[in-house]
């Protein structure tokens, strides 16, 4: 199917497969405090040696979150200590949600905060792409995020700056992810919600790198969602789940702008519709369902403009 927004469009793809993870990670899943995995999907397919072998040469790491994210720090940490993936950082210096893959055109300023961490006052695709063939340019995998909350069904997806960071990177021909944590309820997350999710996502990243590797998907970017505390939306506890999905057409939204009171021709952000969970019935399969559920959603997408098929 594919997903049309003017711009750009992403053409998606569906597995039946689950994701296979490590043992060791089995065993944080299973303590009493987090909701266990499903007994006999995870499994170690790598030697340490292979999986040495497997590593991206540099990881870019970027966000539209900016340097202000709850979840930022903990995920960079995870990816250079856990994973020992030499990650570079590159994000925007202040917020820049909802920008899709919008191009800031400067001039830019590169603010160089250590030597494996930049700022740019730019929008998130710019990050990367000035990344990519400026700063970074040996990076052979970007990840973006994770977004501070959902980035479920096609509003969410052809609006997110995590996903549009990742797009970028896919039209430099970079392998990318963007990563995002679903929560219930602003600061309703605990430290030992956002650990567990970055271990999550840093198995399924890895897992994800490997498939590449091995030729075992066409995937241009995988778009992923962790739910912290692995809760359904409702709050109720879940056994997580890995599960391939397909983007939920049926998310919408309406007007984006309100009128400001006493300013004539004046307007300000005020989105309407954007609530992906409120679907009646959301698409069997598709990402919403699957986060909602409290599950982990991984879809699968192509970018590039997709052809109508023409009517008989």
């Amino acid at each position: 199917m594919s997903i049309s927004a003017g711009t750009y469009s992403c053409r998606v793809r569906i597995s039946c497969r689950k994701l296979r993870l490590s043992s060791a990670f089995r065993s944080t899943l299973d303590s009493p405090t987090v909701p266990s995995h499903r007994a006999g999907l995870i499994h170690s397919r790598a030697t340490s040696s292979s999986a040495h072998r497997m590593q991206p040469q540099r990881v870019l790491l970027t966000n539209d979150d900016g340097p202000d994210s709850s979840f930022f720090q903990a995920w960079v940490k995870h990816v250079q200590d856990s994973l020992q993936w030499t990650g570079v950082v590159c994000i925007p210096s202040q917020q820049q949600s909802f920008v899709s893959k919008s191009i800031s055109h400067g001039p830019l300023q590169v603010t160089n905060i250590d030597s494996r961490t930049m700022h740019v006052d730019g929008s998130p695709a710019t990050c990367v792409n000035l990344a990519l063939y400026s700063l970074v340019p040996d990076a052979d995998l970007v990840i973006s995020g994770p977004n501070v909350g959902h980035n479920v069904g096609r509003a969410s997806v052809l609006s997110s700056g995590t996903l549009g960071a990742a797009m970028e990177a896919s039209l430099a021909h970079k392998k990318a992810i963007a990563i995002s944590f679903p929560f219930n309820g602003w600061g309703s997350w605990t430290e030992e919600d956002i650990q567990t999710a970055v271990q999550m996502a840093g198995q399924v990243a890895s897992q994800l790198w490997e498939e590449w590797q091995s030729g075992t998907v066409e995937a241009d970017v995988f778009n992923v969602n962790v739910p912290l505390g692995f809760k359904t939306v409702e709050g109720t506890p879940v056994k997580p789940e890995i599960l391939r999905t397909t983007v939920d057409m049926q998310s919408q939204y309406s007007s984006l702008y309100k009128t400001i009171e006493g300013k004539s021709g004046a307007f300000e952000w005020a989105p309407k519709g954007l609530k992906p969970f409120d679907l009646p019935a959301p698409t069997a399969g598709g990402d919403v369902a699957a986060v909602k559920a409290g599950h982990v959603s991984i879809s699968p997408l192509r970018t590039g403009f997709i052809q109508p098929e023409s009517k008989p």
